[in-house]
This record gives structure tokens, sequence and C-alpha cells, in this order.
């Protein structure tokens, strides 16, 4: 159904799915960051797609998606947070929405980053999530999820050797 055809809800069918994607969305952000791979897998439509614009990844399908996501960040700590949510209900199982995140990322020593030759030790991340949803047998699901970023910070390992012989007084 496309938007110029479909009955978007009204009244309390809209609240209720405003607050089904808001959870949806909290549950992406929380079962990435507790590695629950299992039930990442379970928000997206089976054809879904996702693509991170600032390091150029991209997969498709929930396989594809739960497979290349969990292959970058099983050994990294995580902490993502989104704010301002704007979200738009198009019909009865249509929407899109998008939504202001931060992340912080923590690598095991040695980590190279693909957008940083150096080992990174840390990333910090600004920006917006694009993101469009289906709802298949009364669930929302992700369909698309473009991320872009505003800013991001790596902060990187030191490599300079102490001198062994640096001493004072004598």
């Amino acid at each position: 159904m496309t938007p110029q055809t479909a009955i978007a809800p009204a009244g309390v069918e809209l609240l209720l799915a405003l607050e089904e994607l808001r959870t949806l969305k909290a549950r992406y952000w929380r079962y990435v960051d507790t590695k629950r791979w299992e039930a990442f897998g379970t928000l997206f439509a089976s054809d879904a797609t996702f693509t991170d614009h600032s390091a150029g990844f991209s997969c498709d399908g929930r396989d594809g998606i739960v497979s290349g996501i969990s292959g970058v960040l099983d050994d990294i700590r995580t902490m993502h947070q989104g704010q301002q949510s704007e979200l738009e209900v198009l019909g009865p199982d249509e929407a899109r929405g998008i939504w202001s995140m931060q992340d912080y990322l923590v690598f095991p020593p040695g980590t190279p980053h693909p957008t940083n030759p150096q080992p990174v030790q840390s990333l910090r991340g600004w920006g917006h999530y694009v993101e469009r949803y289906v709802r298949i047998d009364g669930a929302w699901r992700f369909r698309t999820i473009d991320l872009y970023r505003l800013r991001l910070e790596t902060t990187t390992v030191s490599h300079t050797a102490y001198p062994p012989d640096f001493t004072l007084g004598g």
C-alpha cells in the first residue's frame, strides 16, 4: 500500500503505533549494547537493509544485518542513545522516522577501524538514523535503517616509547 492510498491510524490507534515504534528502537539499541543478537534479528523484516554511510558499511536482509553488525560489534563495548524521534505513521502497516543519536564504542587494545589506520581506543559519534518501518503480523519491524553521522571522533593509543635511560639528577 502506498501513502497516497493507505488510511493512516488516528486517535488511540495512532498513539499506540507511535509507542510501539519507540519501543522497537529502544530494543534495537539495548540488544546491540547487550549483544543479544538472536533477539536483535527479530526486530527486522526479512528484506530489511542497513547502511552506515560514514563507514561505507551496509547489510541486506535480516540475517545479513545480524551477521554484519554482530561481526563488527561483538567484541566492542558499546553504548547507544537516541533522542528526539520524529515519527510519521503513513498507513496501517507503514511508517517512517528520524532519530538523533549518540554512540560511544570502546575497542579492545590494538583494534584498527575502517576510518582510521591507527589502532583505535574509542569512537564517539553523533548523527541521525533515518528509518522506514513495516508492520508484519501485527508487529512493527525495521524495513530500512540509514545512519548518517554529523560528527565522528576517534581516540588512538599512543605508540611513543619512553626513553629507557631517562633520569634526573644523575
